[in-house]
């Protein structure tokens, strides 16, 4: 070579950048006058008005006026016209002059006007000003390929007030690029309305919209309906602990295993669910204006900072995939056009749920699956407490009527009440309608009984199947680690590899017991020895977690009992996979099974070291498809009380204040002929 040669260089935009940078990160007009009015609260506005001139023609016009802090000479020329800086924010500050936290980030929001029009004219006041500043911006000439974006010059002048009685920003946009329908008018209006959380409290920030082409959205947006909402809740988690409101009412709530190393940091959660059932619309309000509205309004949006994350909650987002849980479990589950939401985050409190670029969502990362877990365990509470609403359970009720040809029945007295005159034929019309909803109910808990009974067979079935063809498999797993650990010595990696496999092992011998087939039939059973043969069977679920179960109760005489091992078994099991499933994931369980006796029956008392069951679903917890745990099926307990049930037992729940965790009392009858053998007072001497 004859030299070298050696410099720098600099990018030197052309001016087709901008409108690229606007076309890219604002998707449409609704998304454009949705960052506007973010701009105007990031100017700590207190009102926003937005007017709409003739705007289903191309030759209308969209005015944005605000009351914030505006903006002087130097604040437009150095800080407005720098793209990708904020002009509402210091280096050291992400928070206004007015305390509230500010929503633009990207410093590229300003070009929301280019979407919406060629044309752009500011006027800006900043406070305590008596100067305005006006500038004058025609995009369409920064749509060329030979222009560089220094080319591009736009007018500006500062100039005694006229325009603006006090401070503030107005932006008139002209040339409008499409006409406005009443669709988009639709999506704006909901879109504005639910722009605010509802978190927001005294922060006071007003939208008000005007409109010749469709007068009727015109006036402040706001949502109606929400307090009438007949099952409401309100979950607030800090990272560690989490505090719920039930329909006003405090109720206990331990953190999910799955939670409690929560990558989403600390949440607020509001959930408001509704009855789709045409009398459930008419008590909130008229049936035809309350549909529109839960129409437009239904899903779980997602808010930070006081305003709203789009599009979560938009009414084609399922981001929960909330009609799927629906199709899996239909009684119980809540489908998204049930729901409205509101979920609260913060930039400061959680940094790893960031914006995708396009300001369309979250950046799917672990935080954000996490987040969804908290939310789906918030619905899950509100959808626990609307079946405990819809389907109460009566102490002491008397056994219902087996339902039959009910149909048929309803009919013949509506025919019978038909005839009748007077006080009579009222008062039977009166008890055929009452007669037909106790039936319509009694279908509704059929089906739920049916549903859940169903599942859980198919799940046993499938079960029994695949411990009968793992067996095999672990058996020659086993052979070949041991093998592996004579030809090495020493190597920790097979002796791990073999301690995993007996927890397996131990675990599928289990299932197969529990499942193996036995007699239906009750019969005489050495109680204390029934329960020490189940302990060992439970033991590998148990030590995964090193944990333990301890018995307690006379060794030296025989406890007997009429019941069907295989069934005691099953219920002893329910109540081990109940304790695993709800203390904290790190604190090793702890059951304790003690037995007591009188001469009729027998009483097995099982307690561990979990968080307990609040009184205020005590109730609740023996009822089909009730569950407190996210995906539960709430079957467990309902098939524990229906098995001991079969043989004259019973299963109960202890809440006497004296123990912490859970405990449950199984009662059975005794077997007297084989107990007095051993003498009535060794009998008394047990309890």
């Amino acid at each position: 070579m004859s030299g070298s040669r050696s410099g720098f260089v600099t990018f030197r935009p052309r001016a087709r950048l901008l409108k690229l940078l606007g076309s890219e990160l604002i998707s449409d007009d609704v998304v454009a006058i949705t960052e506007l009015v973010k701009n105007s609260h990031d100017a700590d506005a207190s009102r926003v008005a937005i007017s709409f001139r003739n705007v289903s023609s191309s030759e209308g016009e969209i005015t944005i006026s605000d009351d914030g802090c505006g903006m002087d000479l130097d604040g437009l020329l150095t800080g407005w016209m720098e793209p990708a800086g904020s002009s509402k924010r210091s280096k050291s500050t992400t928070m206004t002059r007015g305390g509230r936290r500010v929503l633009g980030e990207k410093g590229v929001g300003r070009f929301a006007a280019d979407k919406l029009g060629s044309r752009l004219e500011l006027v800006t006041r900043a406070r305590g000003s008596a100067h305005e500043v006006c500038a004058a911006f025609d995009w369409d000439l920064f749509d060329s390929d030979t222009r560089m974006l220094s080319d591009v010059r736009n007018r500006w002048e500062s100039r005694p007030a006229r325009t603006l009685a006090g401070s503030g920003t107005r932006l008139v946009i002209s040339g409008l690029r499409a006409a406005w329908t009443e669709r988009a008018f639709r999506r704006l209006s909901m879109r504005l309305s639910r722009l605010k959380s509802p978190f927001m409290g005294r922060d006071r920030f007003s939208i008000e919209v005007e409109s010749t082409d469709f007068p009727e959205y015109s006036g402040e947006v706001a949502g109606d309906f929400l307090e009438r909402s007949p099952y409401r809740l309100e979950l607030t988690y800090d990272g560690a602990r989490m505090a719920v409101l039930l329909n006003g009412k405090q109720r206990a709530s331990p953190v999910p295993d799955q939670l409690t190393a929560a990558r989403c940091g600390p949440v607020n959660v509001r959930l408001h669910a509704f009855d789709l059932e045409t009398e459930a619309i008419a008590r909130i309000g008229p049936r035809m204006e309350t549909r529109a509205w839960l129409r437009e309004w239904s899903g779980i949006s997602v808010y930070r900072d006081g305003f709203r994350v789009w599009p979560y909650g938009e009414p084609h987002d399922d981001w929960l995939r909330l009609d799927q849980r629906r199709v899996n479990n239909p009684v119980v589950c809540l489908s998204n056009n049930q729901v409205v939401g509101f979920v609260e985050i913060g930039l400061d409190a959680n940094p790893e749920l960031r914006d995708q670029t396009n300001r369309e969502g979250l950046i799917h990362n672990e935080a954000l699956e996490d987040l969804r877990r908290l939310v789906l365990h918030a619905l899950h509470l509100l959808e626990v407490e609307r079946q405990r609403v819809r389907h109460p359970v009566s102490r002491g009720a008397p056994p219902r009527p087996k339902v039959t040809e009910s149909s048929a029945i309803v009919a013949r007295l509506q025919g019978v009440a038909g005839t009748a005159t007077g006080r009579l034929g009222q008062e039977l019309k009166r008890l055929t309608r009452d007669l037909g909803d106790w039936i319509g109910r009694e279908e509704v808990d059929r089906a739920r009984f049916t549903q859940g009974y169903s599942d859980l067979a198919t799940i046993g079935h499938v079960s029994i199947g695949l411990a009968q063809g793992l067996q095999p498999v672990l058996d020659e797993l086993r052979e070949d680690t041991v093998r592996l650990l004579r030809n090495e010595e020493e190597s920790p990696v097979a002796r791990r590899l073999l301690s995993r496999l007996d927890l397996v092992d131990g675990q599928v011998g289990l299932l197969a017991k529990i499942s193996s087939a036995g007699a239906l039939r009750r019969r005489a059973i050495d109680v204390l020895a029934e329960i020490d043969s189940t302990r060992e069977l439970l033991m590998p679920l148990l030590a995964a977690r090193d944990g333990d179960i301890t018995v307690k109760g006379e060794q030296g005489g025989v406890l007997r009992a009429e019941v069907n091992p295989h069934s005691l078994q099953r219920v002893l099991f329910i109540l081990t996979e109940n304790t695993l499933d709800w203390v904290p994931r790190g604190r090793p369980p702890r059951i304790e099974i003690s037995t007591r006796a009188d001469l009729e029956t027998c009483d097995i008392v099982v307690s561990d070291n979990g968080p307990g069951i609040d009184r205020s679903i005590a109730e609740q917890v023996f009822v089909p498809l009730f569950s407190m745990k996210d995906g539960g099926r709430g079957m467990g307990l309902a098939l524990a009380r229906n098995l001991l049930e079969q043989h004259g037992g019973d299963i109960s729940l202890i809440q006497d204040g004296r123990r912490r965790g859970a405990a449950f009392r199984i009662r059975l009858p005794r077997k007297l002929a084989r107990a007095t053998r051993h003498g009535v007072q060794s009998v008394a001497h047990m309890g």
